[in-house]
């Protein structure tokens, strides 16, 4: 096509340079355009109408992109098809190209059409497409973040067997909160104010970025010394909570000589759990690595214990006895420590969340109509603070190979979409994924990367806490906790995902297993030990998961799963208010109840 440009160039008494022709190959695989003929008469046009005839530039091509091509594409994009196909040619052309922005509809394409109609009526010139008054932004229809491709497929949805939905668009799913502040909220901002974010997982008063980015190159001997300075922390904080600072001088810890060990009827052991083998933890397959011992690992047997819950990389205070061998009969389990609770709450104005996780986009296409839903729900109720965890550009997508373009040059677009939409007085939170396309494939993850600033944008790593203007809130969009009950042993336990959340706490960490449960995860321990530390408990966590959606309060934390926005199942968001005081003064409920509300609800 490069030879077919050149040509019709020529023919219009244009030399384009190198460059030029260059950056028309690039737009016009973009957007679509196929016939070089079409393209260059619609160049011409445009420089008829708006640059007196002037030949193409990199600068001026520019211009062209955005107030032609760009325009074109958002009236062909957002029209919907009719059964009689009836639609013009250029509806049809442009239908099955990418939209990225929310640009309203401008008059530029029928002014330019109109003039060099009037004034040249023989030059060639592009039709005028017939506008929808009643449609002001693409928004209220179409397709928004479909990226451009070689194969107008990715645009397309193909059509796949719908699973059942329990529920309509716009049901609320689940609640938590004082039944007058969910009936009078009206879930919408009452302030345009700017929330101040100020991160709190630092090392080095710095945070994860790209810019001190250095990960996958530790030591065998740098992991083990981590493991073992966590095995000794948590371990302590466990002999305390348990036996206190007397018990801790007068406890009988694991003997080093085989006569103290057979003397003894009871004892007490701090360790870490092990699996001998790759699956899920099972009675029969759990070992405990014992502290200051070397090399030691001590089969485990549950048959005197009545409750337990453990995972690969816990550390425990286990009491029993060995009556042979090396075998450690367990009869009691200590896994809690003393907390440091979550700050209070200092709020002096009723604050918004909507809270949502991806994917935002179906596996089968990359329309990202679930996307779009969420921001026409944001156009009518929108929040002070705006939460979005990834993937946004997930690298398993099976259309990812048909893009024409970068996966960070889509990112930027659908981020300036969205800004777009969320205006200049609400906050923007973005969490970074290892999944995504566009991000390195380490955990934890830095935050992303834009071309382009925004005021009102923060960027945050995998995983963050940072404090909102008074509310500490905690995130990761990991999905911990599938990882978790998927290789826990538990019996006779309490809630799963009770316990689940618990372990985090406990732990101290925002990915205590060891190792991964993912094995495509790449876990970077000298990174983890920087910054996924949960020393901390957070007023409100955000744990995005593939388990079902809920909202609990475990030991005064708000802890929310917002579900997926993208679930065969029927996507699900969050939106949650924080109010500075009760409802009633009289309540005698927890506070968290009394300041907080918090509804799931179906996209």
């Amino acid at each position: 096509m490069d030879a077919e440009l050149k040509q019709q160039f020529d023919e219009m008494g244009v030399e384009p340079t190198a460059p030029v022709l260059d950056k028309c190959m690039e737009l016009a695989i973009s957007y679509n355009i196929d016939d070089a003929t079409e393209f260059v008469e619609q160049w011409m046009a445009f420089s008829l109408s708006h640059l007196q005839g002037e030949e193409p530039t990199a600068a001026n091509l520019g211009e062209f992109e955005r107030k032609v091509l760009q325009a074109q594409r958002e009236k062909g994009g957002s029209k919907k098809p009719t059964l009689q196909g009836k639609a013009t040619k250029n509806s049809m052309d442009t239908s099955s190209l990418a939209s990225y922005g929310l640009i309203e509809d401008e008059p530029m394409m029928d002014d330019y059409v109109d003039e060099a109609s009037t004034t040249a009526s023989t030059l060639p010139h592009t039709p005028k497409a017939a506008k929808d008054r009643s449609r002001p932004s693409a928004l209220k229809g179409g397709v928004l973040f479909s990226p451009a491709s070689f194969s107008p497929q990715s645009a397309k949805r193909t059509p796949v067997q719908s699973a059942i939905v329990d529920g309509r668009p716009g049901d609320t799913v689940d609640s938590f909160g004082h039944p007058k502040l969910l009936a009078a909220s009206s879930w919408q901002s009452q302030v345009e104010h700017m929330l101040p974010v100020v991160q709190k997982l630092l090392h080095n008063d710095a945070p994860l970025t790209m810019s001190n980015l250095r990960y996958m190159n530790d030591l065998l001997h740098e992991r083990c010394d981590d493991l073992h300075d966590r095995l000794v922390d948590i371990g302590q904080a466990l002999v305390e909570k348990k036996l206190g600072v007397k018990g801790v001088a007068e406890c009988s810890w694991y003997p080093q000589d085989r006569h103290t060990l057979d003397a003894l009827h009871m004892l007490h052991a701090v360790g870490m759990i092990h699996s001998d083998d790759d699956g899920p933890l099972d009675a029969h397959s759990a070992l405990l690595a014992v502290l200051d011992t070397e090399e030691k690992l001590l089969p485990l047997n549950f048959s005197h214990i009545k409750s337990a819950s453990i995972f690969p990389g816990q550390v425990v205070l286990a009491k029993g006895f060995m009556p042979r061998g090396d075998t450690f009969v367990v009869e009691e389990l200590h896994t809690d420590r003393k907390l440091t609770p979550p700050p209070p709450l200092k709020v002096d104005r009723e604050l918004q969340f909507v809270v949502a996780a991806g994917p935002y986009t179906n596996s089968t296409d990359m329309c990202y109509e679930q996307l779009n839903e969420l921001l026409k729900y944001l156009k009518e109720h929108r929040p002070d603070v705006l939460l979005l965890t990834g993937p946004f550009v997930d690298a398993a997508h099976t259309q990812l190979g048909e893009l024409a373009e970068t996966f960070d040059l889509f990112f930027e677009k659908m981020i300036a979409g969205i800004m777009d939409v969320m205006g200049s007085n609400s906050s923007v939170l973005l969490v970074s994924s290892q999944k995504d396309a566009m991000a390195p494939a380490v955990y934890p993850t830095p935050a992303y990367t834009l071309r382009r600033t925004y005021p009102n944008l923060q960027l945050l790593p995998d995983p963050s806490l940072i404090d909102l203007d008074g509310i500490t809130l905690g995130v990761s969009s990991t999905d911990v906790l599938d990882h978790l009950l998927s290789h826990e042993f538990a019996a006779n336990a309490g809630e799963r995902m009770h316990r689940a959340i618990n372990h985090l706490f406990h732990q101290g960490s925002f990915y205590p297993l060891c190792p991964p449960a993912d094995e495509n995860m790449c876990y970077d321990s000298q990174l983890a030990q920087k910054y996924a530390q949960l020393k901390q408990l957070p007023n409100v966590l955000i744990l995005p998961s593939d388990q079902r959606h809920f909202i609990r309060v475990v030991n005064d934390c708000l802890v929310i799963n917002p579900g997926r926005l993208e679930d065969s199942k029927g996507g699900t968001f969050a939106r949650f208010l924080v109010t500075p005081t009760a409802p009633t003064a009289t309540s005698k409920a927890p506070n968290m109840f009394n300041s907080v509300a918090c509804q799931i609800q179906r996209i």
